[in-house]
């Protein structure tokens, strides 16, 4: 019984207590136009060194300029931009620019790196800014989706 309202008690804590999150903000400064967008996003797809798997690549599907709707899709832990692979190229058939980055510290092609036990939240929520201010000249209106760790970026 006692150990039961320890665990209550210590489970109540956190619970009523969040995590501080000083730093995590969005920082939005979103492009104006389509040229600007893929200057950032050549800027992030820049950071897919060597080492990253050539499907692990951040892709870009586009129609050429600016469209109604942009699709910004953010693939799980552990995985990379090819999980979206078959999903995106129907949004692209449908009109719409695609936008797959990859996420940082992911997709390399040497599996067993460490590199993920260096992924701390600033990065995540500072790339997801700059992920973000380069959708904004792609499209009109932005619609963004995630898997696992992509999907708390979402959100």
């Amino acid at each position: 019984m006692v150990a039961a309202l320890a665990i209550f008690a210590v489970a109540a804590f956190w619970l009523l207590n969040p995590l501080p999150h000083h730093g995590l903000e969005s920082h939005p400064h979103p492009a104006q136009t389509y040229a600007e967008a893929l200057r950032l996003v050549a800027a992030i797809g820049a950071d897919d060194s060597p080492a990253i798997a050539s499907e692990c690549r951040t892709q870009l599907l586009t129609h050429g300029d600016r469209t109604r709707r942009v699709i910004v899709l953010l693939h799980g832990l552990t995985n990379c931009p090819a999980q979206w692979d078959s999903l995106g190229r129907m949004l692209f058939e449908r009109g719409a620019n695609v936008f797959i980055p990859r996420l940082p510290r992911h997709g390399f092609a040497e599996r067993m790196t460490d590199e993920l036990a260096r992924l701390e939240a600033r990065e995540l929520c500072g790339f997801t800014d700059r992920v973000l201010d380069a959708a904004h000249g792609l499209g009109d209106s932005v619609t963004v989706a995630g898997l696992s760790v992509g999907g708390t970026l979402t959100a």
